[in-house]
């Protein structure tokens, strides 16, 4: 989760970022559900960042501000358990 979270706070400039990050963004919630239970704010907030992510498709820079925002977020999992 840690390597995630790094590279999802300074994500690279490429046309190919979404498929190469979403990926990852699947592994975020395969490795939440091994660890329940998560704080509700916390796994509503990545949901909704997941639809935004989708969403983004190819746009890298509405990628690039996803990503910073699920480390963020990825971020506050430390600072709760």
């Amino acid at each position: 989760m840690s390597e995630i979270k790094l590279y999802f706070l300074d994500p690279p400039y490429t046309f190919k970022i979404h498929s190469y990050a979403a990926p990852q963004v699947d592994e975020i919630f395969t490795i939440l559900e091994k660890y329940a239970p998560i704080p509700v704010t916390i796994m509503d907030s990545l949901l909704a960042l997941r639809s935004s992510f989708i969403e983004a498709g190819d746009n890298v820079e509405a990628t690039r501000k996803v990503m910073k925002q699920m480390a963020e977020v990825l971020s506050l999992l430390n600072r709760t358990k």
